[in-house]
């Protein structure tokens, strides 16, 4: 050990021989004795610490029991987690909270299959090449014909279309549902055309409510439930569209 080490550790030794035989101090204790440097310059380190220690101990008092409480107190003191905090943790899940709320909202929203429908049954109403299957003004031929195939031909036509002479019709498919395509050109040349469906192709959609109206790629819908059956009316007129709802 050389001096600067002896150093070090006398450092922390107390005035008055407290540590005199405390194995720590040993060798630094008899370096000291060995060095007069050494020895001088401890000499003047206790007397510096004895000089402190006799200005702070009147003004002071320092309880018997600090030290055993001090370790007490460190037995019973825990660091808590962050995450058992409940301000730290009311915060952390606020922000899991807005992030999955932004990512919901950033996402784009899936369609109602009211909405998926529509957007099929409005592709069959404009297209013009192969439009209708069957063509034939009577629509009791139609009903035949729709029957002759299988197809469920018990529908009701709006009262503003009973009695008018239709084009044609066609069958469809909706998830495996088989959807009546009616054409109808009244006065004027313009055209309608009505879809009918049985109830459980849309089972969510309520019977009974007023036609819900909606406008798609220029074309008026209007949407309804009856009789276990789901209407859908569509037409580039919106005057004549309301007018045979109105008789409905």
């Amino acid at each position: 050990m050389n001096n600067q080490e002896a150093k070090l550790i006398l450092q922390a030794y107390r005035p008055g021989g407290r540590d005199t035989f405390d194995p720590l101090f040993a060798e630094a204790l008899e370096q000291a004795r060995r060095d007069p440097e050494l020895q001088k310059w401890f000499a003047e380190e206790q007397a510096l610490d004895s000089q402190i220690q006799s200005k702070l101990r009147p003004a002071v008092a320092v309880p018997r029991d600090l030290k055993a409480n001090l370790l007490a107190l460190r037995k019973m003191i825990r660091p808590v987690p962050w995450w058992f905090q409940p301000m730290k943790l009311a915060a952390a899940a606020a922000i899991v909270l807005l992030i999955g709320l932004a990512a919901f909202l950033l996402l784009p929203q899936k369609p109602t299959q009211l909405v998926l429908f529509r957007e099929k049954m409005v592709r069959y109403s404009m297209q013009e090449h192969g439009h209708v299957t069957f063509e034939s003004p009577d629509i009791t031929k139609i009903q035949q014909w729709l029957q002759t195939r299988g197809v469920d031909a018990n529908f009701e036509l709006p009262a503003g279309l009973q009695g008018k002479p239709a084009q044609g019709c066609r069958v469809v498919d909706w998830n495996g549902h088989q959807a009546t395509m009616i054409c109808f050109v009244l006065e004027d040349g313009k055209h309608m055309d009505l879809f009918v469906m049985d109830r459980a192709g849309l089972p969510g959609f309520p019977e009974g409510g007023a036609p819900q109206i909606v406008k798609t790629d220029g074309l008026r819908m209007a949407t309804w439930a009856k009789g276990g059956k789901v209407y859908l009316l569509t037409g580039d007129n919106e005057k004549l569209l309301q007018q045979i709802l109105r008789q409905a």
